[in-house]
Parts: structure tokens; sequence; C-alpha cells
């Protein structure tokens, strides 16, 4: 099979550009995942921990049910933000290399590295707390580092901190461009977030109350967590195979063919 020969640099535009056709080609399994693994859990929070308002207003709160209701919303987000990561990174990387995306497989596959997938999210995590408490520049830089540290464990299979090492190594010489590809979905995030508000805002206006019906607070933010992880994901993957046809040559078919 011959290699593709490397380009110059990566380019932000042509990441964007692979990123929104493989998903356009797999619109509705990506969606779908993110719905019962990112979705879900945002709705539930956001929707408890609204109604946890109304409670203090009329004196029935209980902390401890409140905050162990938290923990475990925390638990199920971690989880189901690391499967929808390793299941949609692997689509996407078989997608942009020709085959058959394989939503169901890539499920599968995801199942079975949730653990280091786990490990990435907890260790980068705690990397970008403390880059954003020494000052924010050390935490945007981190981010920019390790940004493809799931894609690497994902198609590399190079345990925790080998994967971290691995996007270490391939981001160095691109973070510039991978911090305008962060700046754009950040803007993103925001636009999504104006809407899920306008949409809260709304339910406001129709019940006539000081505080944001729950359930109408937990559908949008639901629905926005559904979408900005689905993309998320994608872009990721793609900055990935994009910094390894950059710096190594490597072909999206050969990418593909590590899967099977």
């Amino acid at each position: 099979m011959a290699t593709e020969p490397p380009k110059p640099n990566i380019d932000v535009g042509r990441v964007v550009s692979r990123g929104f056709t493989a998903l356009k080609a797999n619109f509705l399994p990506f969606f779908g995942f993110a719905l019962v693994l990112a979705g879900a859990p945002a709705f539930l929070q956001s929707w408890y921990t609204s109604s946890m308002q109304q409670d203090v207003l009329t004196g029935r709160f209980d902390p401890g049910s409140f905050f162990g209701a938290l923990l475990l919303a925390l638990f199920t987000t971690i989880l189901g933000f690391a499967l929808l990561q390793g299941a949609i990174t692997r689509a996407t990387i078989r997608q942009l290399g020709g085959r058959d995306s394989d939503p169901a497989g890539s499920a599968v596959h995801a199942l079975k590295q949730l653990l280091p997938l786990i490990g990435i999210g907890i260790c980068v995590g705690l990397m970008l707390v403390v880059g954003l408490i020494a000052l924010i520049v050390p935490g945007i830089m981190v981010w920019c580092a390790c940004a493809v540290a799931v894609p690497a464990l994902v198609e590399e299979r190079r345990g925790v901190f080998g994967s971290i090492q691995r996007s270490w190594d391939l981001t160095r010489g691109s973070r510039g461009q991978i911090f305008l590809i962060g700046l754009l979905f950040y803007v993103f995030q925001v636009v999504v977030g104006a809407i899920a508000g306008i949409f809260t805002g709304a339910s406001m206006i129709q019940t006539g109350g000081a505080l944001p019906d729950p359930l109408f607070l937990g559908i949008g933010n639901g629905l926005a967590s559904s979408l900005t992880n689905t993309i998320s994901a994608v872009l990721l993957a793609t900055l990935y195979v994009e910094l390894r046809e950059v710096k190594e040559g490597a072909s999206t078919e050969l990418l593909a063919d590590v899967f099977g």
C-alpha cells in the first residue's frame, strides 16, 4: 500500500472540513451514542440540580441526598464521556480511511478500553486543573499538548501514560493551530449554550416562574451536551489523523487497517 507524502503542516480548515464530512456520514449513530452517553447524564444532572434549587426555596433541601446524587452524576458523566470518545474516535478514523465506520463494533472496542480511557480523562483533567490554577496559559498549553491522547490510545494502544506522551510528541510544533481549533470549538460551544439558554428562558416565561423549569432545563442541556461532545470527539479524531499524516506520512487507509 502506497504511503501518502507528508503534508507541510496541519491545516485547520482541512481538519474541520474532514471532520464534518465524517460527521455528516455518521450523524445518526454518533448523535445517538451522544444522547445516551453524554446527553442523558447532562439531562439528569441539570434536572436534579434545578429541582433541588426549588426545594431550597421550600425548605425541603437534603444536603446528603444532593451531594450523593452529584457524585453519582459525576461518575456517570466520566464513564459516558470516555465511552463516547472511544467509540466515535475509532469510527471516525475508519470513515476517514474509506472504510465502514462500524459504529457497533466501535462501541464494543471502546468498552474493552474503558479503564485506560477513564485513566486518560482523569490524568489530563488533573493536569488541566493544575495548569489553570497556576495561570490560564499553562492550562491551555496542556490541553493543546494532550488533545489527541484518546485517539492515540484507541489507535495505537499505548496505555494511559504512553498515549499522553504520544500526544505530547505528535502535537509539538502544531499547538498554535490546535489552539485555533480549540478556540473555534469554544465559540461553537458558546453559541450552542446560548441557544439552550433561550430554550430554557422561554420555559420560564411560559410558566411565569423565578427558576427555570427542571424538565426544560434538562432537555436543553442534554441536547447541547450531546451535540458538543459529538463534534469534539470527531474533530479530535480527525486532528489525530491529520497529525499522523503530516508528521509521519501515515495514510488514512493504513490507520484504519489497524482496527481490522
